[in-house]
């Protein structure tokens, strides 16, 4: 009788990793962060406001 040899496993085909982007439109938190702290270096304004207008200069760009 003959030897069976085990059979060797398939490679598994890896596909290179897509760089994730980001959606368009949406920035992140750290992004609105930075935005905002810069807006308030240059004009002292509240807190909620600079977050809201970084958001809104963000989102458009």
């Amino acid at each position: 009788m003959t030897e069976r040899t085990a059979a060797k496993p398939a490679k598994k085909r890896i596909s290179p990793a897509k760089p994730r982007r980001q959606r368009r439109g949406k920035p992140t938190h750290s992004q609105i962060s930075e935005r905002a702290y810069f807006i308030h270096l240059e004009q002292r304004g509240c807190e909620l406001e600079n977050w809201l207008r970084a958001e809104r200069e963000l989102m458009a760009a």
